[in-house]
Parts: C-alpha cells; sequence; structure tokens
C-alpha cells in the first residue's frame, strides 16, 4: 500500500469524527509518527510505498482515534514554546493559552531581573516550569503536582530539555506551608466546574486526567483560594502571583483576590477571552 492510498483510507474512516480542518493535521502527524517523514517528504513520498507494519501501525492508531483517543498521547509527544515534550494520560496535553500565561511571567522576569524564584503549582507535564527555565537559566525554578505519575513525566521532560528543576510531590489543597520563598508563583490550577463536562469534548473528558481539570460547581475557585493564601505567606516582598483561569471566573476571581488583600490584573487570550490573572499583595 502507498502512503496516499492509507492517508485516503484514513480520511474516509474518520470523517464522521473530525472535520477536515482538524483531521488534515492530525494525520499530518501521524504520518510522521510513523513514518519518521515531516511535512515536505510527506509531499515526495505519497506515492512510496510503506511497510506492512506501518499499515498496522496506521489501523491501530485509527482505532484509538476512533476512541476519542487524542493525538498527542497516541504519539506521546506534544509542543510547548518551541520544544517537544512526552506526554502521556497521566498528564494534561499543554496549551497554546498556557504560553501566553509563560510569556507574561516573562514580560515581568524582563522588567525585575531574570534571577528570580519561581514556583510553579500543579505542573503536570512541567511544560511552566521548563519553559521558564530555559528562557531564564539564571531563575531558581521549584515546581509541585499532588499526582507522583505525573511528577515523573515532568521529571523525564525536564531531564530531556536539560532544565533543573527541583520537583517536589505536594497536595495544595492540604498543605499549610510551601518549601520557600518565591518571586513569582505560577499556576494552571483545576478551574472547570464540573456541570460542564457533559458538554465537553470526549478527547479531554475520556482520556486527559479529571483530577488536573474539574473542580466542584459549588466551590469553584477552591484551587485559587489556596493558593493565595499560601502566597501571601511564601511570596517575596513584591512578589507576583500568576493564574490561568476559566474564561468566565476573572471577576469572581478579581473580587476573591481584593478580599484577600491583593491587587489583580485581569488579561485575555488571542480568542479575546479572560484567561490569566496576575497579582500581588496590597501594601499594608
Amino acid at each position: 500500500m502507498r502512503l496516499n492510498e492509507i492517508k485516503q483510507a484514513l480520511k474516509k474512516q474518520l470523517a464522521g469524527q473530525y472535520e477536515s480542518v482538524e483531521l488534515n493535521p492530525i494525520l499530518s502527524i501521524l504520518i510522521e509518527h510513523i513514518t519518521g517523514w515531516d511535512q515536505v517528504q510527506q509531499v515526495l513520498q505519497k506515492d512510496n510505498s510503506i511497510t506492512e507494519a506501518q499499515v498496522l501501525a496506521f489501523e491501530n492508531a485509527a482505532t484509538e482515534l476512533i476512541a476519542a483517543r487524542p493525538i498527542q498521547y497516541i504519539t506521546g509527544k506534544t509542543w510547548f514554546m518551541g520544544d517537544a515534550y512526552s506526554v502521556n494520560e497521566q498528564v494534561l496535553i499543554p496549551r497554546p493559552e498556557t504560553e501566553e500565561l509563560v510569556d507574561w511571567v516573562l514580560e515581568y522576569a524582563a522588567i525585575k531581573g531574570k534571577a528570580l524564584r519561581i514556583l510553579d503549582i500543579g505542573t503536570g507535564s512541567g511544560c511552566i516550569a521548563i519553559a521558564l527555565k530555559k528562557a531564564l537559566p539564571e531563575a531558581t525554578v521549584a515546581a509541585i503536582d499532588i499526582s507522583t505519575s505525573a511528577l515523573k513525566i515532568a521529571e523525564s521532560n525536564a531531564a530531556a530539555l536539560k532544565a533543573e528543576i527541583e520537583f517536589t510531590a505536594l497536595d495544595i489543597l492540604n498543605t499549610a506551608f510551601l518549601p520557600g520563598q518565591y518571586d513569582v508563583i505560577v499556576s494552571n490550577p483545576p478551574y472547570i466546574p464540573m456541570h460542564e463536562m457533559k458538554n465537553m469534548e470526549l478527547q479531554v473528558t475520556n482520556h486527559e486526567p479529571n483530577i488536573a481539570l474539574f473542580v466542584p460547581d459549588e466551590d469553584p475557585l477552591v484551587f485559587y483560594k489556596a493558593i493565595a493564601r499560601l502566597a501571601k505567606l511564601h511570596l517575596s516582598s513584591n512578589g507576583q502571583l500568576f493564574f490561568e483561569i476559566h474564561y468566565d471566573q476573572g471577576d469572581a476571581l478579581i473580587a476573591l483576590l481584593d478580599e484577600m488583600h491583593f491587587n489583580a490584573e485581569l488579561r485575555t487570550d488571542l480568542f479575546e477571552k479572560d484567561r490569566m490573572i496576575r497579582a500581588s499583595l496590597k501594601p499594608r
């Protein structure tokens, strides 16, 4: 079977589940993963034959895609801030809006200096902590997560990308202290109310770790409260707290932080949705 034939067969098989604008890049990623051919080579090699083992790999991948398994988990890899990260079902797949959060921290570092003490709370794949350490080699970066399985992935990514980071297993909702003082505390915590699960894509709800996504309907800001409480104890003078947030929680979170004696600034993402907050303690 030639490459173009298997590609067309996959398109036909998956057309009912994926729009073409979504399916084409998925197939490109899959072809590169199985054959090693990048996008240019895929065009040049379209009439070349592929092996029986590769045909079987494509068939297995199609079965996984039909089951709504994300392509990033099938290949075991995704990209963040220009670097490749290993991912599996133990960690969230990094999103582009989280890159914008990292960029905001880097804007602050450009003003305040690069030798910052940084803590990433709920690190998952380690993408925030690693991206900051790579951009700010003079910074001291630590990262925590409740999941030891996620921390193993984060540690592997940090080693592969040569980023020196101190990882610690910690339940942020059940701790009174953090392991240090920091100039920046950054977090992309769980923030999606449980009632939204029924309207979300199966790729997310059936495969990504729910513990990293969802919060109780009756207390959707639970992680922000806990992190802000600890930040009051562990932020340095003029230190900054950076959050990724749910698009419709901006006003509520600004109000919460104000009550907790923080000045807060809200920023939208590229889609003009409220997505990030930066906060600092009010002067006493």
